[in-house]
Formats: C-alpha cells, sequence, structure tokens
C-alpha cells in the first residue's frame, strides 16, 4: 500500500511537471521592462519585474528579465532598437522570443504564453496593440494614409513582441548601418518609426486584442493607469509660465482664458510687451520668430526667484492643459528632486552625441530645484535668442546628467493628429496647436469635465494659424512642430 502511495505521488509529480512542458513547449522567453531612469518608474519596473518572475517560475518557464534603465542606461532605450542590437548579441542563439514591456503593465503570462503559441516562433514576427492613422499628420511628417490598408503601429504603453530571428534581422540590419538606419535624425513616434523599419524588412505588426485597456479574462497585457500619489500638492504649489507675443494677445489668449487658465492660481503671461488687456509681463527679451530660446531661459531666471513655489511649467498660448490632471501627476515626484517631465523626443538620440528633450508645445516640467540650477548662466546659456528653447534644454540636461521623463499624458499635437486608441485609458493632460479646429471644444471634450463657458458674442469657430495655413507644410526645423 505505502509503495502503491508512492507512484502515484511520482505520477503527480510528473503529470504535473509535463502538463506545464507541454502547456509551453516553444523555447525561452526574454523579457525586457522598458523603463525610465528616475525612482518613481525604476520602483514601478521592479514590481513589475518581480510579479513576472513569480509567474514564470511557477510555469517553470525558461525566461530572462531585464530591466532597461539598470541594463542599458543611457542608450535610448525607448527608441527599441539599441535594446534589440544588445538582446541580439547576448540571447540571439538561446531564446525564442523577446517581449519588450512598458512598465505600467499588468502581465497575465498564462495568457501571454497562449498568445506567442498562437505563432511560428521560426518566422519573423512582430505583435503588439496595433493602432493606424486615420488621417495624415505632422507627427508622422505627413505620411499619406490609405483606409483600406492601414499602416498599423503598435501602442507604446504595451510595449511589443517580437520572435527571435526577427529581432537578428533588425540587430544585423541597425550594426551593418552603424545605428543610422532611420528616416530621420528625429525621434519623435518612436512606435511609429520602429514599425516602419520593421516594414523595411517586409514585415508588417500583427494586431493582438488580448493587450488590454480593460481587463477581460482573456486578457494577456492590461495597461494600468497612473493615479493620485501620496505627495500633497497644491495648485499653488505650481507657477504656470505661458509664452506668448503680442502678435497672438487677441487670437489665443481669450481662448486660455476661457478654459484653463483660471484653474492655474499661480500664473503669468510672459510676452515681449506688457499689455493691460491680458495682464502680461515683460521680462526685456524681444520675439522672435522661432525658437524663443531667450524668453524661456529669462522665464527660468525669473521662477528661480519665485518662492514657495515646487514646479515650473512653461507652455505655450496655444497649448491647451489639464491643470488638475497635472497636479495629481506632480503628486507622484520629489520637487527637491531634479525632475523634467512632458513628452520626450529625441535628437539623434541612439547616437554618443545624440539626446532627449521636451517638447515644448506639450508642455515643459521643471522641479523648482532644477529650475534653481538651470538659472546659473554658467549651467544653460543659450546661443542666441531665437535658438530652439526645447532642443537646447534638451543639451543641457544632458550635460548635467539628468534624464528627461516621459509621459504618454502629454501632446505635442492635435486631438484629431491621434488616434482614438491611443487616447484610451489614459487622462490628457495637454494638447498643442488651434490649428482647424474648436479648441474650446477640444478643450471640454478631452481636458477638463465640465463644459466651458465661451465669450459672449463668440461663436467658436475652428482657429486659423498663419504660420499653418494652406497645404500642409514641410518640416524645415523641429520647432516648426
Amino acid at each position: 500500500m505505502f509503495t502503491t502511495n508512492i507512484i502515484f505521488i511520482n505520477f503527480l509529480v510528473w503529470v504535473a511537471i509535463h502538463c506545464c512542458d507541454s502547456a509551453w513547449s516553444n523555447g525561452s522567453v526574454l523579457f525586457v521592462i522598458l523603463d525610465q531612469e528616475v525612482t518613481p518608474h525604476l520602483e514601478t519596473a521592479t514590481q513589475l519585474a518581480s510579479h513576472l518572475s513569480h509567474q514564470a517560475n511557477q510555469l517553470q518557464l525558461n525566461h530572462k528579465i531585464y530591466i532597461a534603465a539598470e541594463e542599458w542606461p543611457n542608450v535610448a532605450a525607448w527608441t527599441y532598437n539599441p535594446v534589440l542590437e544588445r538582446v541580439s548579441s547576448s540571447h540571439g542563439d538561446n531564446s525564442t522570443w523577446v517581449v519588450l514591456l512598458g512598465e505600467r503593465v499588468q502581465v497575465k503570462l498564462t495568457a501571454l504564453l497562449d498568445v506567442l503559441q498562437a505563432h511560428n516562433s521560426s518566422q519573423l514576427i512582430f505583435l503588439g496593440r496595433g493602432v493606424s492613422d486615420h488621417q495624415e499628420t505632422i507627427i508622422h511628417h505627413y505620411q499619406t494614409v490609405d483606409p483600406d490598408n492601414p499602416f498599423l503601429y503598435p501602442d507604446a504603453r504595451f510595449g511589443i513582441v517580437l520572435s527571435t530571428p526577427l529581432v537578428n534581422r533588425l540587430a544585423k540590419m541597425w550594426n551593418d548601418s552603424g545605428g543610422r538606419k532611420q528616416q530621420s535624425e528625429f525621434n519623435i513616434d518612436a512606435a511609429y518609426e520602429f514599425s516602419t523599419l520593421v516594414w523595411s524588412v517586409g514585415v508588417r505588426l500583427t494586431h493582438t486584442s488580448a493587450f488590454c485597456i480593460t481587463d477581460r479574462p482573456e486578457c494577456a497585457l492590461v495597461y494600468t493607469k497612473l493615479t493620485r500619489c501620496s505627495n500633497k500638492l497644491q495648485t499653488e504649489d505650481i507657477h504656470f509660465a505661458v509664452k506668448s507675443c503680442s502678435n497672438f494677445h487677441e487670437e489665443r489668449l481669450p481662448i486660455i482664458q476661457d478654459t484653463w487658465l483660471g484653474d492655474a492660481t499661480n500664473h503669468a503671461i510672459y510676452s515681449d510687451v506688457k499689455d493691460s488687456r491680458y495682464g502680461t509681463v515683460s521680462l526685456g527679451v524681444p520675439n522672435t520668430e522661432r525658437g524663443h530660446c531667450g524668453k524661456t531661459l529669462a522665464i527660468i531666471r525669473h521662477a528661480a526667484q519665485l518662492s514657495h513655489i515646487h514646479w515650473l511649467a512653461i507652455v505655450d498660448d496655444d497649448t491647451l492643459i489639464s491643470v488638475q490632471r497635472l497636479t495629481q501627476l506632480l503628486s507622484c515626484y520629489d520637487p527637491g528632486e531634479y525632475v523634467a517631465l512632458g513628452e520626450r523626443y529625441g535628437f539623434q538620440a541612439t547616437t554618443s552625441h545624440g539626446y532627449d528633450y521636451l517638447t515644448g508645445g506639450a508642455g515643459m516640467v521643471f522641479s523648482k530645484v532644477l529650475v534653481n540650477r538651470l538659472a546659473f548662466p554658467s549651467v544653460c546659456k543659450c546661443p542666441s535668442d531665437d535658438s530652439p528653447d526645447d532642443m537646447f534644454l534638451g543639451i543641457c540636461l544632458q550635460r548635467m546628467g539628468i534624464p528627461v521623463i516621459h509621459s504618454p499624458t502629454f501632446h505635442q499635437a492635435r486631438p484629431k493628429d491621434y488616434p482614438e486608441a491611443l487616447l484610451e485609458g489614459e487622462a490628457p493632460i495637454s494638447f498643442h496647436k488651434y490649428w482647424m479646429m474648436n479648441p474650446r471644444e477640444a478643450y471640454n471634450i478631452y481636458l477638463h469635465t465640465t463644459p466651458y463657458s465661451p465669450q459672449p458674442g463668440s461663436d467658436d469657430p475652428p482657429v486659423s494659424d498663419s504660420t499653418m495655413a494652406g497645404n500642409a507644410p514641410k518640416i524645415r526645423n523641429m520647432d516648426e512642430l
């Protein structure tokens, strides 16, 4: 009887082990968590790695997990290619799948393995939550959109999945080009740009519905948006600095007064002239047609002298912003640390001389201690008043060793320039440009919870922008974005 029980127990153990093996017999999986090099993001990535490792061990999955910011800092991992190059070098012959994960996803590993099992890992496979443009957009350099044959690119919040043969193919192409295999020196939408690179080897993104905004039983990855953190932050702790000029006072300032400016209890409109109608102030810097580096640095130096503020938010006069949501987001960061937050772009970001920067139209947010440091002329001094302010600040931050923090809630363009799927599951903080849209209505729909109250007599026509009128312009430099 005792011998029979031992045999039966051994049989159960064999079944348990080989059941798991037969459920996943598709090789090993390499996970890379694409996080950011600052404390709250590293903590989130570490928690994700721990939960993922626990699931993988329970399933007896042959796996490896990397946290990108720890393993490969300062390589523009967010553009994908530098990570894939390193993954191919280390694991190109001992892994089956490579999964690049956004830091704010919940992974249900059994369901994810089911997704992978449905595909042949020996083929060139590219999986993600597919989205597509519904119209030509400046973000993608006005690439032609074919509604009958949409070009899919992944929702970067979730990440992407690639078969190892595809990783090796892309890494070889990247190495053969010396890391220059991209259409532009600028990194604007990394997921879109990476998809065009993958398409150059004849592979399109395959959409999977298992990457979900709202959790369902069949979901493999579920996106979780950031909620308010424990830090107590009041709106008056944020100084909102609006950049304007006399050319646009009448056209643009009534719009921000009708929408978000009233919520910003600590604000100033910085212009080239004082205008009592709108309460603008001048810091003595003349207006420039583009760039605005002199004006922005003057604002930073002025803000350094302001007491009782924790944050500086620099926005354009044609930027729509949710003050409440920005306050909520900033509650997750320590104003006593060097923090630069907004929408991240890159200039030759994957090269040794490239850098990341915060694109100005979406809004640039700096902690007060960082403002104080940037204010020193020896730290950051404009080459000229009309140098691109956002890009030059990116250079300054890189020299200081301070990473820029990306948030998908900041937007350099208008709501209509983004697929609706990319706006799902998120509470947007900003949009930019009034061209060919009703900005008050856009604010009401996307950024505020109560209806706006237009000025008497205003019929709110779409706002024209003389710099954008006519046919879609060719981009001459990034200050036009």
